[in-house]
């Protein structure tokens, strides 16, 4: 096994707030609330007799997303899923960094489960959620394959779109994908990237641009597969990701939460649906509202 040099827990924390906030930036909500327990996740383990990082366990860690609540009446009781995964996520965000640092070598976060009660149909991501997945696309540190899967995917990319991607699609000094559409789906349109996800294609062109691709070469999908296979293809790299971020089992987590999520994001910033229609590449307002989980009415 490979030996690091033993770290403490608040020193690692505290060398590791300034990269979070960098890193949130444009998304402080996030950022403050991974912010905020990390430093609750430190002072429960300390105050528990954990001093180093290679003190933490997977019992230390489920039993901070466990940790019950305080409620408004003054009765505790058991946190809901949602905080349960944001405390999680906030730890998975820690132990990337300390293991990209060399501080740490296992995650024990991996292994924590959150359950929760599944819903009908397929709905958009949360903000803690999407951030989660950016983490587990990337937990090697090293493949850019999946990471850029998921790049295409809050672009609002379905996977059949992602089968047909090439290099000269993607425009990095303006931050944009030239989407192709589908026959039978979104049509072809120029959309933004996320911040993460304009970063993390950079990394993926210049990874196959350095190995010898060129403008058609294909962004992920593997070379000798039909296109409907490498849809299939990206549609279960996707899916890998959310089982990683503990979503697996929750089947109204999809590819199209993905797309759900960043829909609704533009939709809440502008307050017109059809930018929302026109980023994923849709003729139906009610469709869109529909994929944001919105209940859309059109007045007399």
């Amino acid at each position: 096994m490979e030996m690091v040099e033993r770290v403490g827990l608040v020193e690692a924390a505290a060398r590791a707030l300034p990269d979070l906030l960098g890193e949130f930036e444009h998304d402080g909500r996030t950022g403050g609330r991974f912010t905020r327990e990390i430093d609750r996740f430190v002072e429960r383990a300390v105050l528990d007799g954990v001093e180093f990082i290679d003190e933490v366990t997977p019992e230390v860690v489920a039993g901070f997303c466990g940790e019950a609540v305080q409620g408004r009446d003054g009765s505790w009781r058991t946190p809901a899923a949602s905080t349960r995964r944001t405390r999680r996520a906030a730890l998975r965000w820690l132990f990337r960094w300390l293991r990209h640092h060399g501080a740490c070598v296992v995650d024990p976060t991996i292994d924590v489960k959150v359950s929760e009660e599944a819903v009908a149909g397929s709905r958009p991501l949360t903000d803690v959620e999407v951030a989660e997945c950016r983490l587990m696309s990337d937990r090697t540190l090293s493949q850019t394959r999946l990471p850029a899967c998921w790049a295409l995917a809050e672009a609002t990319l379905t996977t059949g779109e992602m089968s047909r991607l090439v290099v000269g699609d993607v425009d990095l000094v303006s931050g944009t994908v030239d989407a192709p559409g589908l026959s039978r789906g979104p049509v072809a349109r120029t959309v933004p990237l996320t911040d993460w996800g304009a970063a993390t294609l950079a990394r993926r062109v210049e990874e196959l641009v350095g190995g010898g691709g060129d403008e058609s070469t294909p962004v992920v999908y593997r070379s000798g597969r039909s296109l409907n296979g490498g849809g299939a293809t990206a549609g279960q790299a996707i899916n890998r990701i959310l089982t990683y971020a503990g979503l697996g089992d929750d089947p109204s987590a999809t590819a199209k939460s993905v797309i759900a999520w960043r829909a609704l994001k533009a939709f809440e910033q502008s307050g017109r649906i059809e930018i929302a229609a026109r980023l994923v590449g849709s003729s139906s307002l009610d469709a869109t509202a529909r994929l944001m989980g919105l209940d859309w009415t059109v007045g007399p």
